[in-house]
């Protein structure tokens, strides 16, 4: 509660979401409006046959549209309402703390100003629509509009195979992204290849459409074995007949579903990686430097007055500061170099090694070593394994001292980023050599034990000791700090993705609607033709699927590969294993698919009614 209430880009993300759901609704309030008027087109015919003026039939389309909008708006104050004491409520009995819920009112006056303003604003937009349409319409158009021919699109392969090209190259770029620092993002520039990115998969997802799918259509068309079956001769000369006015929607439907689940699978992924990740950042429960031995102590006397002795296990490792030379010095010797850190390695004894992995209850990574040879603690990944073979001369004040081979590379650091970014295992016989020369030392203790990375307990006693230390770690904190500072947003966004989602799915059930509604007659004609009842049903489960998979498909591979894009370019590799996207992946596709398929069902069920009713 601390944390939105103090969080001004909390405040901040609720206004945008809300700009962006207001812009929907109007959007939505548009498209279903415009159903409806094409649906009542021969009504409004008689009305003109009866005497009504334009400037009438429009009065009574407002009318019916302020009746309409207030009703709404009255049970939607008072649903959000209710809504709104019952998520006080359940944050308050979730997080265990005191608010008088009967200071909170019910009715917020300023939100019943905007939600009337908002209204005023889509009634002018409706208006303004029904005007427009009744005033290009005239008596013919007013009584036949429903049944009105469109013109065919003509098909050209050249558009098609564009198409279909460029969204091979904007996922191409994508996937480029992928290889670092060798990519075209980052020898070019990063803004301009992802502005040509975003222009050629939306200019490829409009030649797809308008291009590709009827190309595709025509040539099914055209290989009579295929097209004359009981379904495929129905589905696909209707999709073709209406591709032109489908064809706008179906493009938005696409971006607003890609849109909508990479920003989804982003948020995840913004906090679903971090956490996995923790694993590497802290490995041990607890961690902190020390600087003598009376700090240390007070530390440990602190630990078994809050949780007991025999709670945690802890090691104490000490680090010596070493340089080196040599023809292939790792990133990990001068990383951070900008942030005060001095470059060199901080060598680490096998033996403190093991000690510390088995403290962490960890399996050993590699076996012993000699006394020439070295493990690389690597900060990212080295998919190409350029480190290995690497001789490093470590010297110290100067003096060199021994000559070391990188035997192999590891991800599995003992100790947290914190207290050691570029750690380089060694001998005891070459660690003690080191030592002899009194190099700059680093003394760390890691804590741990069973379920001590969850222990709030013992990571704030440690904190009372020594309030002051800037190195102490802990498992618990970090991890709180993760979920405290990403929850809001996270929340916020699930939100908004949802109420896109519902709102892409409800155009879809009017789009599927309006279709079967027009061809009512065509199903008659198909009963008397001999087409039973599932016959019947099948063809429009067909028709419906082609409208539902098309922007479900493309729409789930533009987000997939604009997430994997985003952990790329914006995220640090610290796991080295491409699994780390694939829950938050899994996550936006099993929210959209949900939806989905609701959406799917109440369609299909729908226009079952229409074609048989």
């Amino acid at each position: 509660m601390e944390k939105i209430s103090s969080d001004g880009r909390v405040e901040t993300m609720c206004q945008t979401v809300a700009v962006f759901i207001m812009a929907f609704v109007i959007f939505y309030m548009f498209y279903s409006n415009n159903f409806f008027m094409r649906r009542r087109m021969r009504e409004l015919g008689i009305y003109s046959l009866l005497g009504y003026r334009k400037s009438a039939m429009l009065g009574l389309l407002t009318f019916e549209n302020i009746f309409i909008c207030f009703g709404g708006m009255v049970l939607g104050i008072l649903a959000g309402s209710v809504l709104h004491k019952g998520v006080i409520a359940g944050i308050v009995a979730l997080l265990g703390i005191t608010i008088d819920q009967a200071a909170i009112p019910l009715i917020y006056p300023a939100a019943v100003k905007s939600i009337l303003s908002f209204v005023v604003v889509v009634l002018i937009t409706l208006t303004l629509s029904n005007a427009r349409l009744l005033q290009k319409s005239t008596l013919l158009d007013l009584v036949r509009l429903e049944k009105k021919t469109e013109k065919p699109i003509r098909v050209h392969f050249i558009t098609a195979f564009i198409g279909l090209s460029c969204l091979l190259c904007g996922y191409g770029l994508a996937l480029d992204m992928m290889r670092g620092r060798k990519s075209v993002w980052y020898t070019i520039g990063f803004s301009p290849i992802a502005l040509l990115t975003m222009l050629l998969v939306v200019a490829g997802t409009i030649f797809f459409i308008y291009s590709f799918l009827p190309y595709a259509c025509q040539k099914i068309r055209q290989k009579k074995s295929s097209l004359y079956r009981a379904n495929t001769i129905i589905v696909v000369p209707k999709f073709m007949h209406r591709i032109r006015s489908n064809a706008k929607s179906l493009i938005l439907l696409i971006l607003l579903s890609a849109g909508t689940l990479a920003i989804l699978g982003a948020t995840v992924l913004s906090v679903w990686y971090p956490l996995e990740a923790l694993e590497r950042i802290i490995p041990s429960a607890m961690e902190f430097r020390i600087t003598d031995d009376e700090e240390k102590q007070r530390s440990l006397d602190a630990l078994d007055q809050a949780i007991g002795n025999e709670a945690y296990q802890s090691h104490e490792t000490t680090l010596l500061k070493v340089t080196a030379t040599s023809e292939n010095l790792p990133v990990e010797y001068d990383i951070s170099a900008e942030k005060g850190r001095i470059p060199g390695f901080e060598c680490m004894s096998q033996s403190d090694y093991f000690s510390v992995m088995q403290l962490q209850g960890k399996e050993l990574p590699f076996q012993e070593l000699a006394d020439d040879e070295c493990i690389l603690i690597k900060y990212r990944p080295d998919t190409e394994q350029a480190d290995i073979g690497a001789k490093y001369t470590l010297t110290v004040a100067g003096n060199d001292v021994s000559t070391v081979t990188v035997r192999e590379t590891s991800l599995q650091n003992a100790l947290s980023f914190g207290n050691s970014v570029g750690t380089l295992v060694v001998s005891d016989t070459a660690y003690h050599a080191l030592n002899q020369r009194s190099p700059e030392k680093i003394r760390v203790v890691s804590i741990d034990g069973e379920n001590m990375r969850s222990n709030e307990q013992a990571y704030l006693a440690l904190k009372e000791a020594i309030p002051e230390n800037p190195y102490l770690v802990s498992a618990w904190q970090r991890q709180d700090e993760l979920i405290r500072e990403n929850s809001s947003t996270f929340l916020l966004i699930c939100f908004a993705t949802v109420i896109f989602l519902i709102a892409t799915g409800s155009i879809l059930y009017f789009q599927n609607i309006s279709s079967v509604s027009y061809d009512k007659s065509d199903y008659e004609i198909m009963q008397r033709m001999g087409y039973n009842e599932s016959m019947i049903k099948k063809s429009v489960r067909r028709q419906v699927q082609t409208y539902y998979i098309i922007p479900y498909v493309i729409g789930l591979l533009h987000s997939i590969f604009a997430i994997t894009c985003y952990k790329s370019a914006l995220m640090d590799d610290l796991l080295g294993k491409s699994s780390a996207v694939l829950v938050p992946v899994l996550f936006s596709i099993a929210v959209f698919s949900a939806i989905y398929a609701i959406y799917y069902q109440l369609t299909k069920h729908s226009c079952y009614k229409i074609a048989l009713n």
